[in-house]
């Protein structure tokens, strides 16, 4: 009897439940956490939300279809393609398919509201309707307040480009960045407003304005120290505190321009470090911050005050090397350095023992050697008084090997060009300094972006291996001269084409011309330049691996001058014709950054009428021949050729001729005596000896210390014939000047204007016909403005002195041409280097009626200078 009442109970339940669901078919709202499902009968308004609601005591349906309204530029298609949903599907109206659904919306970070509403149900499908605000997206961006320049890098660094999307994230983020960027500045009270409006006449995107107000400049007014009793406050301020700085007359004039006095919260923690290991590095290693303080003064300016706690100071006793077979412990006695007695100079012992950021230490011993798995640990064994006792443990492990050597990213350049100028040789042994060569190998290739040269290291401790993955960036290697000017009723023009990455064997094959066949290292130059009175044409060609197992180049150039004297009759005329077969070979002794070279040059000169002076020699008709031979010896460890921070180039070099004079019967003192010039220089004979170095090092941040020095010296095998007339050095200017026929070496000095055609005119600083010696010194510090793989930028500002004397007697290696001034330097591959100085020369003209030279604007074209 109970189970018959139990079945007519359900069966009246069933009955009840069916009429429930045919009354709220209509007039059901579903709400789901902070998503609603909402109708209001058969008069369905998004924007009208109804009162009283009833949820389906059943919400399994078929998805019969969606209809999409409010403000979004999205059909439904796209809207079933963002959420998952497909119709025809079954989905529960209280489940999770249609909770994921509206959370997939929300991710896509296009939409600012997200609203489903239940339209109807018939015959167990369910019809949904999205009501979606669409997040905009940006039109165009303007900015109030903010200088142009940074408006470029604020689009750039927070991608604010036409079409992405306008998210509270973006805004947020904009906001910190560009609130970050004038922290930095200096300008911690800067206020950043972000706000965006419809562009007229285009949906769904608006205009982004960034409002700034930066405020007041705040700088540090002073740092005081307290509890310190070793160092004084401004030695702490000057060598510990190396990026927060207080203001001040010196630092507001000169330093303030690369480290200004301005807060920076995590340079600040950093300098708070620095201030420890400072320390540390003076034997005190218990001192401590004990608390800080930073407030602001009557003017607003910051004041801090920091607490220390010095501690005692320790002295290095015995040093005993433990587990080393590989070197014997007097060589690491020796890289180490200390001495018993030496304050305990933590930080420093760290850095002789095992950073990685130093070369001349114990750690890169072992490393180049192929041991990169082993360790040195130091250890205070005992600490007696104030002397602590020191055991250095070296655990050395086995010798690792190269294993995979991969590049990435070359598009342009064959495998094997840069596969040779790679150290780390798949077999080989693993060395620090085989990776730091390589670097400086891709850098100066000219290929490659050097600031995007990136290696990863995958050392395998198992198998003793270690992988390597080369990062490369390509930038144009080729670049074009096109320049024309007028003036003084001349033209001159010229066209110039240089490929650096050329590939002669491909020349013949038309696929390969991306303008023109590359990837072989090859360099192609062609350069022509013609003028009212003169035309020059040249031709070289540069393999830079012949063959071999160390790269040796084979150069090769030809040209040809022709000049016209234009107070002459129209037969007056100068012809040269010139070449030159060169061999540079990398070296292994002293070290493998050494070049040396050999090169063998002639040249023909032609006068007709010429009627022109070569030095102080007046030439009219007759010929001169030019057979030398020159040797050099370099050095270049830079690695960035367009701006380096580090190493050093040099070069030394003895350019001769064969001695003429002193194996023929000629009689040069009569030819001298009756001024027969073509015959006694018919074949030039002189040597010469020339110096060139630059030094290069970081010294403040990013700023970049250069300082250089050269000589010069020509002279003759007979006291007779005197020093050619050709091959003499010239200086001033820039170096850029025409009739350069006569083989003169120009050498800029800037400051003072470009020397005329002989010297020794009105302007010259160079004696009358060029000098015979010379010397020059450099002082230039440089700041990266960009260096970015489009163009690359920085600044200069530089003190030079030099000067050019006819003969050695005369020869003040200390009386010299002195000027300081500024400039700026742009390098584009397509280009080469471009750029101005502008210079103010202290010293007088020989002629300059005791005036100093004054302020003088030089251009750069494709010189480093």
């Amino acid at each position: 009897m109970k189970r018959n009442l139990f079945i007519f109970l359900f069966s009246i339940f069933s009955l009840l439940q069916a009429q429930v669901d045919s009354l709220v078919t209509d007039s059901t709202k579903l709400s789901l956490d902070l998503e609603k499902l909402q109708t209001d009968g058969n008069n369905f308004n998004p924007q009208v939300k109804p009162q009283n609601h009833f949820l389906p005591l059943s919400g399994r349906y078929v998805l019969g279809g969606i209809e999409i309204v409010g403000g979004v530029p999205y059909t439904s298609k796209q809207i079933l393609n963002f959420t998952g949903l497909q119709i025809g599907e079954s989905i529960d109206l209280r489940g999770n398919e249609l909770n994921n659904a509206i959370k997939k919306l929300w991710k896509t970070s296009r939409f600012s509201e997200v609203e489903v509403y239940l339209n109807k149900v018939e015959e167990g499908k369910a019809y949904l309707i999205f009501n979606l605000e669409g997040v905009p997206s940006i039109h165009k961006v303007e900015f109030i307040g903010v200088k142009k320049s940074a408006q470029e890098d604020f689009v750039k660094n927070n991608e604010l480009k036409p079409g992405v999307k306008i998210t509270q994230n973006l805004l947020n983020q904009t906001r910190l960045n560009i609130k970050k960027h004038y922290t930095e500045k200096g300008y911690p009270d800067a206020i950043v407003n972000i706000s965006h409006t419809p562009a007229e006449g285009r949906d769904y995107t608006d205009i982004l304005t960034i409002n700034v107000d930066r405020g007041k400049r705040i700088k540090i007014q002073d740092i005081i120290f307290e509890g310190n009793q070793v160092f004084s406050d401004s030695k702490l301020r000057r060598k510990a505190l190396k990026e927060t700085k207080r203001k001040g007359i010196l630092r507001k004039y000169i330093f303030q321009i690369f480290k200004g006095s301005k807060l920076i919260p995590e340079k600040y923690e950093e300098d708070l470090g620095n201030l420890i290991e400072f320390y540390k590095s003076y034997g005190y290693r218990d001192a401590k911050v004990v608390w800080d303080s930073i407030s602001r003064t009557e003017n607003n300016d910051y004041l801090i005050e920091i607490g220390l706690d010095e501690g005692n100071q320790y002295y290095l006793g015995n040093v005993n090397f433990i587990g080393n077979s590989v070197y014997d412990t007097e060589l690491l006695n020796r890289i180490f350095g200390y001495k018993k007695g030496d304050p305990y100079d933590a930080v420093g012992i760290e850095k002789k023992l095992s950073s990685g950021d130093r070369d001349d230490n114990v750690i890169t011993l072992y490393q180049d050697n192929g041991y990169l798995f082993s360790r040195v640990i130091p250890v205070e064994k005992s600490v007696v008084n104030d002397t602590i006792n020191l055991d250095i443990i070296i655990q050395e492990g086995s010798q690792a090997r190269w294993n995979y050597v991969t590049f990435d990213g070359n598009t342009q350049t064959h495998d094997h060009v840069i596969a040779r100028e790679i150290y780390t040789k798949p077999g080989e042994l693993f060395s620090k300094t085989d990776l730091k060569r390589t670097y400086i190998n891709l850098g100066q290739l000219g290929y490659f972006d050097p600031q995007q040269i990136t290696y990863d290291i995958q050392p395998n401790q198992e198998s003793n291996t270690v992988d390597v993955k080369w990062g490369l960036t390509p930038q144009s290697s080729s670049q074009v001269e096109l320049q024309g000017g007028y003036g003084g009723g001349r033209f001159i023009g010229t066209l110039g084409l240089s490929f650096k990455n050329f590939s002669l064997k491909n020349l013949l094959k038309g696929k390969h011309w991306k303008p023109v066949p590359l990837g072989d290292g090859q360099t192609l130059s062609l350069r022509a330049q013609a003028g009212s009175y003169f035309s020059n044409f040249s031709f070289s060609f540069i393999e830079p691996w012949i063959g071999g197992s160390r790269p040796t180049a084979l150069s090769i150039s030809i040209y040809n001058s022709n000049y016209k004297n234009l107070y002459q009759n129209d037969e007056s005329r100068l012809t040269i014709w010139g070449a030159s077969l060169g061999l540079n070979k990398l070296l292994t002794w002293p070290d493998n950054y050494f070049r040396l070279s050999n090169s063998v040059s002639y040249q023909r000169y032609d006068f007709k009428n010429y009627g022109y002076n070569i030095g102080s020699i007046r030439y009219r008709d007759g010929q001169a021949n030019n057979l030398a031979y020159q040797i050099g010896l370099s050095r270049q460890s830079t690695g960035d050729p367009i701006f380096p921070k580090s190493g050093s180039d040099f070069n030394v070099s003895l350019k001769l001729t064969p001695p003429y004079s002193l194996l023929n019967n000629k009689d040069y003192k009569k030819l001298k005596e009756e001024g027969n010039f073509e015959s006694l220089y018919k074949w030039l004979e002189y040597y010469k000896v020339q110096f060139s170095g630059n030094w290069y090092k970081e010294i403040i941040g990013k700023l970049v210390l250069r300082t250089g020095a050269e000589f010069g010296f020509m002279g003759a095998y007979n006291k007779t014939i005197g020093v050619s007339p050709f091959e003499r050095f010239f200086m001033g200017g820039t170096g850029l000047q025409a009739n350069r026929f006569d083989g003169r070496e120009i050498i800029p000095l800037r400051g003072y204007e470009d020397f005329t055609d002989g010297g020794g005119g009105k302007k010259d600083i160079t004696p009358l016909g060029g000098g015979t010696i010379y010397d020059k010194f450099l002082l230039e510090l440089r700041y990266p403005i960009t260096m970015g793989q489009q163009a690359k930028i920085f600044g200069l500002g530089f003190i030079e002195a030099g000067n050019t004397w006819d003969n050695s007697s005369s020869f003040q290696p200390f009386e010299l041409k002195r000027s300081a001034g500024v400039g700026v330097r742009v390098f584009m591959s397509a280009f080469g280097m471009l750029g101005f100085d502008f210079g103010y020369g202290f010293d007088q003209y020989p002629n300059s009626a005791g005036k100093p030279s004054g302020w003088q604007t030089h251009f750069i074209f494709g010189q480093s200078l």
